[in-house]
């Protein structure tokens, strides 16, 4: 057994010291269903944790159990995965594949029409689910958009075989009861309790009518109207309904949903074969549209034979036998003789829809009891359970049936027998006497102490585990319950907004009808205004987000030409408002960047400027004569190193080359004046004296001609006599 820690489902249980119990996803008629987490091989689950109350009852178990196998025996890409099935103490569960994304009827509540392209890919994605469970031998028997779940890839996945039942196992129902959901029943269910692969074809094609006009082709007040408009009104036409539908598709639609068993496709195979087709052969301007419901459609032309019903009902309820034979259109006398022969005893199921408040809520229907011989008018008993279920009602109004009904048919005392005429109309005689039982209830005919205290407004009501549910789905099941609301709302850091923290009276607590229930909502988490600090001091902004409750983070600095040192550069977080001790990051400024000036003296004058321009400096340029530079090369640069920062100034000077003087003539004259003169030019004069102390000290030679141009400091030698 596990090692729980918590009495109820939860965050802190743990099934089987494997699966960790995580927060509610869905909650049907007979399980909620968890995320979960198997520790073992550490990988998310959904967990469906059967109802306390209903883990009691062994023929609940069983059916749990043969949901567990039915699943278990299809791998397929289309069907939701079942991997483990046990029991903790009195908890019962399947561990499942999570599929993240949406049901079916959500997609059907948002779009309210699809695409032809949509809606023919996800029929036959269905279709390939159906394909392989028929071919395992399962039918599926309650296919509606709620088992339908489309993953974030767009692939559909179909869940729930709660219902499911071997081929050949047991068709029908002894126990009378029939399970299903009456807005997607095949009429055959309905009249017989039979079903088979069409039957799930049948389904299939009222949930293709849906996707294409955003309505269920039958609806009405009571689940017995629709249940009746199933067995006596054709499918109609989506065309009819909405516009924009080719006459091809309009065909799929009537031929999968046709009322006769023997007019729908023989297979799933079949059926999806013509889907494949269709949807290659239309044109894709075609399968890209959506179909618009037509403007002077009136929802009147949909038959509803409520009040003819009524009128059959009450007729019924005086003298069954005055009601006329074959109502019931499509069973013969050799049907009933048939299910009386192979019909074995077999538990009652239920349909664990995703969303139970919705328009395709599980429906429990009444079947005829066709066993002859027996005298109907000398029934011993006949129980009648009702419970209204408030529904969720779409934009277009669906009223599709909102209310369960199970129905047993009355076991005939031993003895008596029927002439044939009667035994004929057995069947329809016994769904219609019940269908006046369900009546006669409605209309307050049956009184009585047991019921009034067992099932009417004098029993207990149990409070249902409500924590973590939306607060829409709360509210649905209580007042399903007869019970009225109070809600308070609080912050919760854990509970998302819109769904349930607590409830007073708390889970399993007995109330009585009519009292009320505290309900504590969350608001979500409670968030505080983010500052804006750009362009402030560290310090300001700190004290700022501070104020909020909220945390500054610096993050690593940064340089700024614009935004002085130790002021906030630029903020980011998550959201303008952020729960308490949120983080809010800044990144501040260092101030502007340091940058190494480079050394470009001695190179040419071009390269330098280059060099500095792409380092960030501005640079400027003169020049002068150098004997030892090249003429272009820098002579020298100011700053001539360290470092700098971007636009700084650098001056650069480049050689002209050396400067050239005229040689002047300085023949035959006095030495001193020779040499004063040629220094004055700015050469580098040498006297020379060959002969000797001079006589007249005149120069008769120098090296340089007289008139030539030399460097400006070049060596010049005279020689003086």
């Amino acid at each position: 057994m596990s090692a729980a820690t918590s009495t109820s489902p939860g965050i802190s249980l743990l099934l089987d010291d494997r699966y960790r119990v995580e927060e509610p996803i869905a909650r049907g008629g007979m399980a909620t269903v968890h995320r979960g987490h198997d520790e073992r091989l550490d990988r998310v689950v959904a967990l469906k944790i059967m109802h306390p109350h209903l883990a009691m009852d062994e023929d609940f178990r069983r059916r749990f159990g043969r949901e567990a196998r039915a699943a278990a025996r299809l791998a397929h890409r289309n069907v939701v995965g079942v991997f483990d099935q046990g029991a903790d103490d009195d908890r019962i569960y399947l561990a499942m594949e999570l599929v993240e994304g949406e049901t079916l009827r959500a997609r059907i509540v948002e779009q309210h029409t699809l695409t032809l392209a949509d809606t023919l890919d996800i029929t036959a994605q269905v279709l390939e689910a159906l394909v392989a469970a028929h071919a395992a031998g399962i039918v599926h028997r309650d296919i509606k958009p709620e088992n339908i779940l489309i993953d974030a890839h767009g692939t559909a996945k179909v869940a729930d075989f709660g219902l499911a039942r071997a081929i050949g196992a047991s068709n029908s129902s002894a126990s009378s009861t029939l399970l299903g959901t009456v807005a997607y029943i095949s009429p055959e269910v309905v009249t017989r309790g039979h079903s088979d692969e069409r039957s799930d074809l049948y389904s299939l094609g009222v949930v293709l009518f849906e996707m294409l006009t955003g309505r269920q082709p039958f609806r009405g007040e009571q689940p017995v109207h629709v249940a009746f408009q199933h067995v006596h009104e054709d499918i109609p036409a989506p065309s009819t309904v909405v516009t924009g539908i080719p006459r091809e598709l309009d065909s799929l639609v009537t031929w999968a949903a046709a009322r006769k068993v023997e007019q729908r496709p023989a297979t799933a195979t079949d059926l999806l074969r013509a889907v494949r087709e269709l949807h290659k052969t239309l044109p894709a301007a075609v399968l890209d549209s959506r179909p618009t419901t037509r403007e002077d459609t009136d929802t009147s032309d949909v038959v509803r034979p409520t009040s003819h019903l009524d009128e059959v009902v009450a007729e019924l309820s005086s003298d069954p036998r005055a009601f006329p034979p074959g109502l019931l259109a499509g069973h013969t006398p050799e049907d009933s003789a048939q299910e009386d022969a192979a019909r074995p005893e077999q538990a009652a199921s239920d349909s664990d829809a995703a969303d139970p408040t919705g328009p395709g809520s599980a429906q429990r229907l009444p079947v005829g009891d066709e066993t002859e011989g027996e005298d109907l008018a000398e029934a011993e008993s006949t129980e009648v359970e009702e419970t209204e279920r408030k529904k969720h009602r779409d934009d277009n109004d669906q009223d599709s049936a909102s209310r369960t009904v199970v129905v047993r048919a009355p076991r005939a005392r031993r003895g008596r027998h029927l002439p044939a005429s009667s035994r004929r109309r057995s069947a329809p005689m016994a769904l219609l006497a019940t269908l006046s039982l369900v009546a006669a209830l409605g209309a307050g005919a049956w009184t009585g102490g047991d019921w009034y205290f067992n099932t009417g407004p004098g029993a207990d009501r149990t409070i249902p585990v409500l924590a973590g549910t939306q607060l829409t789905d709360a509210e649905s099941i209580l007042d399903a319950a007869d019970l009225s609301v109070r809600t308070e709302e609080r912050f919760d850091d854990t509970v998302p907004a819109g769904h349930v923290i607590s409830a007073s009276p708390s889970a399993g607590a007995a109330v009585k009808k009519g009292d009320h229930v505290e309900l504590v909502v969350s608001k979500g988490v409670q968030t505080f205004p983010v500052p804006e600090v750009e362009g402030t001091d560290v310090e300001e902004a700190r004290a700022a987000v501070e104020d909020q409750g909220l945390e500054l983070v610096e993050d690593d600095p940064e340089y700024s030409e614009e935004v002085p040192a130790g002021q906030v550069i630029s903020q980011s977080q998550d959201a303008d408002a952020l729960p308490e001790g949120g983080e809010v990051h800044v990144v501040v400024s260092q101030g502007r960047q340091p940058i190494t000036i480079p050394d470009q003296t001695g190179a040419n004058g071009k390269t330098a400027r280059t060099a500095l321009e792409s380092a960030g400096f501005t640079v400027t340029s003169s020049s002068a004569h150098s004997a030892d530079v090249p003429s272009g090369n820098v002579i020298s640069q100011s700053p001539a190193s360290g470092t700098g920062h971007r636009g700084d100034t650098v001056a650069l000077v480049t050689s002209l080359g050396p400067e050239m003087v005229k040689v002047p003539d300085v023949f035959q004259k006095p030495e001193a004046d020779a040499k004063k003169t040629l220094e004055a030019a700015g050469f580098d004069v040498t006297v020379k004296h060959d002969r000797g102390e001079p006589v007249f000290g005149l120069v008769y030679e120098q090296s340089a001609e007289a008139g030539a141009e030399l460097a400006k400091g070049s060596a010049i030698t005279i020689t003086v006599f």
